[in-house]
């Protein structure tokens, strides 16, 4: 079997995960080997407990190797308990935030999860809270750092630190748009939906999630900001789909529509609809507003597959070993060669991207 069919079989597994419905068409079953290449496509993605999901609709015939299958299935044990572990973070610092009258919004991990039909098998990195209030993320920073933890400033005007084991962002801007020409539609749309936040239960804590619209626009917005630093996995395509489909009624699409248009990302957006159509099988009917005819974004979806999560997997830039730490080789041609991949398709965030996100690094926090 080739790449194509084996991306075409995971695929195929992928939606059927995805929506709780389908099947499979002849070019199942698999070989053994076949499986091997499938399961690590499905990791490298960060995909494997929803392509998991899958195999429990399958019959007996058309499983994986029983050796296969078990340690697959410790896999999505440890996704499980590691889910967990993020749900009892998440909830102990929304306590110690709320004790101190912080009341930060949980952006994408988790929130994002609570779309999916079993939130516990989407793979999440890390808990990122967004305080509206300069402030406020100031004082949080300075409380964490009154723990005895250390903290560390990164790029995007962000601070992370480890909080038993998991690791936990704080940031001061919702959104990775980075032309500053956007800001004051942002910041005007922020203020608008202030009333509209989502409230997410976690075993009777409740955490604030974006407003719909803002929610829709901040994941988006940051699976093109990976796109133009070191490439996106096919998890991120996921959220974007479960979000529309998840809150497409409570978004108004031709407000939508004209709020991308605003940002200069509405052709890009094209290419993401698309995607999330022909390749996750999101519903039409769940778009915010109606799809173009004759968009070709296999281009896109082929740079997405390369590249896998992050940029960690991508041959074009060395092996998975050079990688293995978590740091990106040769980073600085690989963002140049993105953002003039993307120059076309959003040419104010291409341009501004690398700007401000070597700016950010030095500017404090």
């Amino acid at each position: 079997m080739t790449d194509h069919n084996i991306q075409h079989a995971l695929l195929m597994l992928l939606r059927m995960g995805l929506w709780g419905h389908g099947k499979v068409d002849e070019s199942f079953p698999l070989s053994s080997m076949e499986w091997t290449v499938l399961y690590r496509s499905a990791r490298m993605h960060t995909v494997e407990g929803i392509v998991f999901d899958a195999l429990q609709m399958l019959p007996v015939e058309l499983l994986p190797p029983r050796d296969l299958m078990l340690k697959w299935t410790v896999n999505i044990d440890q996704i499980e308990r590691h889910n967990t572990r993020m749900n009892t973070c998440i909830m102990e610092q929304s306590h110690l935030f709320e004790k101190h009258h912080l009341h930060p919004i949980l952006l994408k991990g988790q929130g994002l999860a609570a779309c999916y039909i079993n939130p516990g098998h989407r793979i999440c990195g890390d808990v990122d809270w967004y305080f509206e209030q300069k402030t406020d993320y100031r004082t949080a920073n300075l409380l964490i750092q009154q723990l005895g933890i250390k903290i560390a400033h990164s790029a995007g005007f962000s601070t992370e630190y480890g909080y038993k084991g998991i690791v936990i962002e704080h940031h001061q801007r919702m959104f990775d748009i980075h032309n500053p020409f956007s800001f004051p539609l942002l910041n005007r749309l922020q203020r608008q939906h202030t009333d509209q936040k989502v409230q997410l239960d976690l075993a009777g804590t409740t955490v604030a999630l974006p407003a719909p619209l803002l929610m829709t626009i901040q994941v988006n917005a940051h699976i093109l900001k990976h796109l133009l630093s070191f490439g996106i996995g096919i998890r991120q395509l996921c959220d974007a789909a479960r979000v529309y489909h998840t809150y497409s009624a409570w978004i108004d699409g031709q407000s939508l529509r004209q709020i991308y248009k605003s940002l200069g990302i509405l052709k890009w957006i094209h290419l993401l609809h698309t995607i999330l159509v022909k390749d996750i099988g999101l519903s039409p009917s769940s778009l915010p507003f109606e799809l173009p005819q004759g968009i070709d974004a296999d281009w896109m979806m082929d740079e997405i597959w390369m590249s896998g999560n992050f940029g960690l997997y991508d041959d074009r830039y060395g092996t998975k070993m050079d990688h293995a730490d978590g740091v990106r080789s040769q980073a600085t041609r690989r963002v140049w060669t993105n953002v003039k991949r993307y120059l076309n398709s959003a040419p104010m965030e291409a341009i501004s991207f690398p700007v401000v996100h070597y700016f950010s690094k030095f500017a404090g926090n």
